[in-house]
This record gives C-alpha cells, structure tokens and sequence, in this order.
C-alpha cells in the first residue's frame, strides 16, 4: 500500500482548517493515518466523503464520556494524541452526531479554552523574556517582543475569524 507525507502547518485555532484538509486528502484517495509536530502521515485508499472531527486534549478530558459516545456511534478514533481526531463517513452521518460536528456552543467553548491556556502560556513566556532582559534591552529583546507581537496578532486573528464563522453559522 502507498503511503504519502505532506508538511502542513496548522495554529491553534485552525482545527476547523484541518478538518477540511483531512477531508480533501481523503476525497482525493488518502486517508488519515497519524501526525507529528506538522507532518501528516496519509495511506492510498479509495476516495471517500469522509467528515472528521477534531477535538481539543483538554477538551476531550472534559466531556470525555459524551466523545466515548462517538465510538458507540460509528466514529473512529483515529488518533488520541496530540489531539484526539474522529472520522465518519458524510453518508453515515445521524442526526445525533451533530451534537459534536455541528454543535457551535460547544465548538465555542472550545476556543475560548484554547484561548485561555495559550495567553497565559504567551503571558508567562513575556514575563521570562522581561525578568531575563531588565537590564539591557539589547536587539535580541526586541526580535523576541516582536515574535511575541505577531504570536498574540494571529491569536486574536484566529479567534474572532471563528467568532464570525460561528456566529453566521448560528444563524
């Protein structure tokens, strides 16, 4: 069987844009195997509509018996860690998989924990780079305080692109 791997980098707030790319690989013959850091693993296999879901890992402790539902409704768990990813195929799909596919609130709240622990991750790295930096602000302070503007733009890029999306998809 062949197999494919494809570099494909995808921020925090992207996993709506994952979705759709494991959806397109496997519309185009290659299915999902696993990934690491950024390199996604796919194996040849015959193309299919197929709907994936991927979850946050915190998210996943949280309502982990509502995702171990998922299993008993015809989702495969295809890869638990770094983030738990299910897939279905779209002709299979019940009314009751909405629940976590298309069930925005939930999906928000998702976002907003993302958003949380990735500020506070952010805050603590810019309260290092200060403490470490006090005494001479030399070039190198500025490359990072500049790496960490641009860290924190795409963060609230991402976060108020989903707030759109889910807000006009509520509707």
């Amino acid at each position: 069987m062949n197999s494919k791997i494809q570099f494909r980098m995808f921020a925090i707030f992207d996993y709506d844009k994952e979705e759709d790319y494991l959806r397109e690989m496997y519309l185009q013959g290659w299915r999902y195997k696993t990934s690491r850091w950024w390199i996604f693993y796919f194996e040849e296999s015959e193309p299919d509509d197929v709907i994936y879901l991927v979850c946050d890992k915190h998210f996943f402790k949280k309502y982990y018996h509502q995702l171990e539902s998922l299993k008993d409704r015809g989702w495969e768990l295809v890869e638990a860690c770094p983030s738990p990813i299910f897939r279905k195929p779209a002709s299979d799909l019940l009314l009751e998989d909405q629940v976590f596919y298309r069930n925005y609130p939930l999906r928000w709240e998702m976002v907003v924990s993302r958003l949380r622990s990735s500020i506070a991750t952010l805050l603590v790295g810019l309260v290092v780079c200060l403490i470490l930096y006090r005494e001479n602000l030399s070039s190198s302070f500025f490359l990072i305080f500049g790496i960490y503007g641009l860290m924190i733009s795409y963060l609230i890029y991402g976060f108020f692109r989903l707030k759109r999306k889910y807000q006009a998809d509520e509707k």
